[in-house]
C-alpha cells in the first residue's frame, strides 16, 4: 500500500540540494540538465509498495496513482527495491513537462475522483534524474555518470505502458549554450549544471550542482494578507517575506495577481483560519489597505520583473503553493544569470580539492565512523535519550519498592500497590499460576516487571501498547488480543486517542509508567507490546526491525549463524544494531532511527538488509510471507513487523513461553552456537542487568547516520 499521512519533515533519504549560480560552467566535466518545475521527490519502491515522498515528508502517492502504479510495474518487473531522484511535473498537450502552474490543478487534490478526473484533463509525470539504490547496491558514492548509466538502464526497463509516466531527464553533455537556449524558447526557469565525476550526498547543499536561472522566480512566505477592493472578493493581496540569516521574516513586497475566482476562495479560506493578532515581519509594512497577518505557515511561488533597490519585488505574480517546501528554508535567492545564445560564459573553479573534500564528508562516509566516535559526540537524538527514563535512580527506587510489598503478598487475593508515595494500583490473584513449569506466579511477574521497571519503562514510553492477555495462565489456552483501552481505568493509568490509520482514533493503553505496566499484567498480558512509534509522534518509526523467525526444523544455532550474518550486511552498509532474544525461538535486530523516520522507510530498510542476506544465503534463509511456502529448516528474514501498528515484543519483556523466557539484549560477540533462549529468564535477567549494564540504551543511542537521514540537531535542510 502507498505511504500515507506521513508527517512534515519525515523523510529518511533526503535529496541532495543545488546552490545558486552566477555563470555557466564550461567545460567537459559538466552536464546540464532543464530546471524541471514541478514537486521534487524521492521515490522509494519496492515490487510490493511506493511512497513519493517530498522534500518534507509528504506522500504524493493518492495524488498521483499513475505515477505510484508505473514505479510499482517497474519494481515489480525488475523484482528489486529502487530509490530514485526526481520530479512530479504536469504534461502540455504535447506530452512535454509543463510550468509549475499547470500543476496546481492536481497538488492538493486527495479525493480518489477527483483525483481520477484530474489524471486526464492534468496528466503528469515523473521525470527520474537520479538513483541512489539499485537492488542491494548503494549509490551515492558513485559518480554523475556512474549513476546516470545505472538510471537508464532501469527506467528503459519500464512496461511499456508506463514508460511516458516515468522518464529520466533530458542531459546535454559539454557547453550549456543548448541547454540554455531550449529553456529561453520553452520559456523554463532556468538549468541544472551537474559535475560528472560527483558523489550523491543526501540532505547537503552543494557546489557540484547549481541552478542557473534565467528568469526571476522563487518561493516566499506568506505573512498575511489586504482587505480586497472594488469588487474582488475574498482578499486583496498576499504579503510576502523571506528569511534573513538570522531566522527574521523580511518583508519582499506583495501579490495580487495569478488567481483563479476558485483560487481566492481557498486561499482566503487558508488564511483566515491561521489569522494572528501581531505581524510575523520584522518590520510592518505600509499597504494600501487594510493588512491581515497570519502565522508564516504556506509558502507561494511568485515569479517577477526584479527586486528594487529597496529590496522590493516588481511585478510579482503568484503562480502557486508549495506544499513540498518548508517556509523556514525559504531566502533571498540570487540573481538570474546574464546570458544570451551564444555568449561564451565566464567559468567557474572546478572545484576539484572541494568536491575530494565533500566526498570524504559523505554522510555514509560519517555513518562508518566507529561506535565508540558515534557515543562521544554531544547530544544524541537516540530515542531513549530524547524519553528518559521518569525520575532515574528515583524510578529504581520505586521499583525495589513495590517489588518488596508483592514479595510481601505473594499469594494475595487482592492487594493495594502504592507506587510513588501517591498512586494506588489495586492487584488481584497474585498467586495464580502464570508459568505452569517453574511454577511462577502472576505476583512473581509482577515482581519482575517492577525490578527491570527503571530499564523497560523508558523503551516503553509514550508507546502505544497492544495486549496479548493470558487470564488463565500460559498453560490454560484461550488468550486472545486486546488493542482498545478498557472504558475505565484505575488512576495513574495511561489511556491515549491514537490515529491508526492518520484518519480514524482509538483509545489506547499507552505505555511509560509503573502503574500501566503493571496494570496489563493485571489483566492477563505477559509479555510487553509496544508501537515502533510515540503517540507525539506517531507516523514517526524510532528504529527499524529485522526478526529472525525459524522453521519448525530449524536450529536456534541456524537462527544465531543468521544474525552473524545480518551483522555482515550491516557493518558493509555502515548501520548500527542491537541484537536481542525475542524471548521465543528468534532474535530481533534494531536500527535505531533518527528522529522523523517514518514506518515505511523503517520497512524499506529492513528490506534492504533482508534481502540482501537472502541472496547470499537462500537455502538457509527465505523472505517468503506465506508460512506454507517456506522451506521448514530455513529462518524467514521478516522485515514486515515494521509496518504501522505491527508489534515485536520489547526488550525486557517476559514471554509467554514455559520457562518464563525474557526477550535481552545481547552483546555481538555473545551470538555463540552454544546460545539458547533459556539463558535469559525473569529470574536471572535483573542480575544480569545489575552486571553489565543497560545494553538496550547503550546501543539505541548510537543512531544511525545512513544517506539522506538527518544529521544532528535536526533535519537537514532541504
Amino acid at each position: 500500500m502507498p505511504a500515507r499521512g506521513l508527517p512534515r519533515g519525515s523523510e529518511l533519504f533526503q535529496p541532495m540540494l543545488a546552490s545558486a549560480g552566477q555563470h555557466a560552467p564550461v567545460g567537459d566535466n559538466w552536464v546540464f540538465e532543464p530546471k524541471y518545475d514541478g514537486i521534487r521527490i524521492i521515490a522509494l519502491v519496492t515490487p510490493s509498495a511506493v511512497a513519493l515522498i517530498t522534500r518534507n515528508g509528504l506522500d504524493k502517492c493518492r495524488g498521483f496513482p499513475e505515477i505510484s502504479d508505473a514505479l510499482l510495474g517497474l519494481a515489480r518487473k525488475l523484482d528489486r527495491n529502487l530509490v530514485l531522484d526526481g520530479e512530479i511535473v504536469a504534461l502540455d498537450a504535447t506530452g512535454e513537462p509543463a510550468r509549475f502552474q499547470d500543476l496546481q490543478g492536481r497538488m492538493h487534490v486527495i479525493d480518489e475522483l477527483e483525483v481520477s478526473n484530474k489524471r486526464s484533463s492534468i496528466p503528469s509525470a515523473y521525470v527520474a534524474f537520479d538513483i541512489l539504490v539499485d537492488g542491494d547496491e548503494l549509490l551515492i558514492e558513485e559518480t554523475w555518470d556512474d549513476r546516470r548509466r545505472h538510471l537508464e538502464r532501469v527506467v528503459k526497463s519500464a512496461p511499456r505502458a508506463s514508460s511516458r509516466i516515468v522518464r529520466p531527464s533530458v542531459v546535454s553533455y559539454g557547453s550549456a549554450d543548448d541547454m540554455l537556449a531550449s529553456a529561453s524558447r520553452h520559456r523554463w526557469e532556468g538549468i541544472m549544471a551537474k559535475r560528472r565525476d560527483c558523489p550523491y550526498e543526501p540532505g547537503r547543499r552543494v557546489r557540484h550542482w547549481q541552478k542557473l536561472k534565467i528568469e526571476h522566480q522563487q518561493e516566499f512566505v506568506v505573512g498575511g494578507w489586504t482587505e480586497p477592493r472594488n469588487s474582488r472578493k475574498h482578499f486583496g493581496a498576499l504579503l510576502l517575506g523571506y528569511y534573513d540569516a538570522d531566522g527574521n521574516l523580511i518583508y519582499a513586497g506583495h501579490s495580487g495577481g495569478g488567481f483563479t475566482e476558485r483560487l481566492l476562495e481557498e486561499t482566503g479560506k487558508k488564511l483566515r483560519a491561521i489569522e494572528q493578532k501581531h505581524s510575523p515581519f520584522t518590520t510592518i509594512p505600509k499597504t494600501n489597505e487594510r493588512a491581515h497577518w497570519t502565522a508564516p505557515k504556506y509558502v507561494a511561488q511568485i515569479k517577477f520583473n526584479e527586486w528594487t533597490s529597496a529590496g522590493i519585488l516588481r511585478q510579482p505574480i503568484f503562480l502557486g503553493f508549495r506544499e513540498d517546501k518548508d517556509p523556514h528554508e525559504v531566502v533571498r535567492e540570487a540573481q538570474v544569470i546574464q546570458w544570451s545564445e551564444g555568449d561564451a560564459l565566464e567559468a567557474i573553479g572546478d572545484g576539484r580539492q572541494a568536491m575530494g573534500a565533500a566526498r570524504a564528508d559523505s554522510p555514509l562516509a560519517a555513518a562508518k565512523a566507529k561506535s565508540a566516535k558515534k557515543a562521544s559526540r554531544g547530544k544524541s537524538l537516540s530515542p531513549i535519550a530524547d524519553h528518559p527514563s521518569p525520575g532515574g535512580a528515583a524510578a529504581e527506587k520505586i521499583g525495589i519498592t513495590v517489588a518488596e510489598q508483592l514479595r510481601a503478598e505473594p499469594n494475595a487475593k487482592a492487594a493495594d500497590l502504592t507506587l510513588d508515595g501517591k498512586t494506588k494500583l489495586e492487584v488481584t490473584n497474585l498467586g495464580k499460576i502464570f508459568f505452569p513449569i517453574p511454577k511462577i506466579t502472576k505476583g512473581r511477574l509482577m515482581e519482575f516487571y517492577a525490578e527491570v521497571s527503571p530499564y523497560l519503562l523508558p523503551a516503553l514510553e509514550d508507546r502505544p501498547l497492544v495486549l496479548k492477555r493470558w487470564p488463565n495462565g500460559i498453560k490454560q489456552g484461550g488468550e486472545f488480543y486486546q488493542q482498545k483501552a478498557p472504558d475505565k481505568v484505575p488512576p495513574g493509568v495511561r489511556v491515549e486517542e491514537v490515529a491508526d490509520d492518520g484518519i480514524e482514533t482509538q483509545r489506547r493503553l499507552v505505555g511509560g509508567n509503573l502503574a500501566t505496566l503493571l496494570y496489563i499484567v493485571q489483566l492477563g498480558a505477559i509479555s510487553t507490546d509496544p508501537w515502533h512509534s510515540r503517540v507525539q509522534t506517531i507516523a514517526d518509526a524510532d528504529y527499524s526491525i529485522v526478526d529472525l523467525d525459524p522453521g519448525p526444523k530449524a536450529t536456534f544455532k541456524r537462527v544465531v549463524q543468521i544474525a552473524r550474518w545480518v551483522k555482515e550486511e550491516l557493518d558493509e552498509l555502515g548501520l548500527n544494531a542491537v541484537p536481542k532474544t525475542s524471548g521465543a525461538s528468534g532474535i530481533h535486530i534494531v536500527m535505531p532511527l533518527p528522529r522523523g523516520a517514518w514506518y515505511e522507510i523503517s520497512v524499506a530498510l529492513a528490506e534492504l538488509v533482508a534481502r540482501r542476506v537472502n541472496k547470499k544465503h537462500p537455502k538457509e534463509t527465505t523472505v517468503v510471507r506465506a508460512v506454507k511456502s517456506r522451506p521448514e529448516n530455513a529462518v524467514y528474514v521478516d522485515y514486515l513487523q515494521n509496518i504501522r501498528g505491527k508489534t515485536v515484543a520489547s526488550v525486557y519483556s517476559a514471554r509467554a513461553e514455559p520457562y518464563a523466557s525474557v526477550s535481552t539484549p545481547l552483546k555481538w560477540n555473545e551470538l555463540t552456537d552454544d546460545l539458547s533462549p533459556r539463558d535469559f529468564t525473569i529470574e536471572n535477567v535483573p542480575a544480569r542487568i545489575r552486571r553489565l549494564g543497560d545494553l538496550w540504551a547503550t546501543g539505541m543511542k548510537q543512531i544511525n547516520r545512513l544517506p539522506g537521514i538527518v544529521e544532528e540537531g535536526g533535519h537537514a535542510a532541504a
